[in-house]
């Protein structure tokens, strides 16, 4: 079958961005070792559009100052800045786990048998494939039953020798899609719980804000969001630049303008939405300030880095991540 994308050797890679597209490559065996190891789709498909002529249009070649070496370093830089936001995610869900794990305990129960029961839970949606009618409360039992009768440790450990997997060894089983699950299906006085455990907030006060705040809306955006970003890290997909097209946040008064500093018009346009810099800001929300922290300092760390050798890069990268400094103050100083 014949194919638009034809298989390449490393030397006809090297051919087509050297000779039919005019880039310049400092030193073409570096250039052929690179490839080798991290291959041209990773590298070049995956950074190429700001060294372009034509960013639609490959054959219009690089622009006259483009290098192979500076496309890699992008590469490099962003791998750098997943780690960082991979890290920083991973501090974050943690401490929903446990905000999870405790607020299930303390409002339903820490017995296997009670708070797993159906009657906890929404049903969610209902999904349909060629042998049956499943919803997401289906899905959700169905994960703890497999935890329950895993061999795997802690769950045998706890099974067998306590004969019950409370809440915050259940969460240990759990990704950080499948914890949200769990949050979101739970009863509301469930899901307030974790919020105040999240924001330190008193329930009480909580509920009282709820309304004209939007607390829970915002916690429910944010979630939906991180959780892209956690998926896009562990698949290694490009972060600097990256927009979620469907879990973009609301217009809500806890983000805007307290944290993020956009305009109506700017949101309207969806900027300030669902970038890497709105990612960074709005981890402040949260009590735990060690996933925020982590992730601001490292940017820096790895961005200042990288503009020591490319400084005309500053404004193209601070607008690709939205952290300029008029919307969302970051320090490269």
């Amino acid at each position: 079958m014949q194919t638009d994308k034809p298989f390449k050797s490393i030397d006809e890679q090297i051919r087509i961005l050297k000779v039919e597209r005019k880039l310049t490559i400092n030193n073409v065996e570096a250039a052929k070792d690179i490839l080798q190891r991290y291959g041209y789709y990773e590298i070049i498909n995956g950074y190429k559009t700001p060294f372009l002529n034509d960013p639609s249009d490959d054959n219009k070649g690089y622009k006259e100052n483009a290098t192979f070496e500076h496309i890699f370093d992008l590469y490099k830089l962003d791998r750098d800045i997943r780690k960082d936001l991979l890290q920083s995610l991973e501090y974050f869900e943690q401490t929903f786990k446990q905000a999870l794990a405790y607020s299930v305990a303390k409002i339903i129960s820490d017995d296997q048998t009670r708070y797993t029961a159906q009657s906890h839970y929404n049903t969610g949606k209902t999904h349909h494939n060629h042998r049956r009618i499943y919803n997401d409360r289906d899905r959700l039992l169905k994960k703890f039953n497999k935890l329950i009768h895993s061999d795997k440790q802690p769950f045998k450990h706890y099974r067998e020798d306590h004969h019950n997997i409370p809440p915050w060894i259940m969460v240990k089983g759990m990704t950080f899609g499948e914890s949200i699950y769990w949050y979101r299906l739970s009863k509301p006085e469930v899901r307030f719980n974790v919020i105040s455990k999240l924001l330190d907030i008193d329930p009480t006060l909580l509920r009282a804000s709820n309304s004209s705040l939007k607390i829970s809306q915002t916690i429910g955006d944010l979630l939906g969001l991180y959780l892209n970003y956690r998926n896009l890290t562990a698949h290694g997909g490009r972060i600097y630049n990256h927009r979620s097209e469907i879990y973009k946040i609301r217009w809500l008064p806890l983000i805007y303008p307290r944290f993020i500093n956009a305009t109506r018009q700017e949101f309207n346009k969806n900027q300030f939405r669902s970038s890497l810099g709105v990612v960074m800001r709005t981890l402040k929300i949260f009590d735990n300030p060690e996933p925020s922290n982590n992730l601001e300092i490292w940017l820096q760390i790895h961005l200042k880095s990288y503009l020591k050798k490319y400084k005309e890069d500053e404004k193209f990268l601070l607008e690709a991540m939205e952290l300029d400094d008029n919307h969302i103050k970051f320090n490269l100083d």
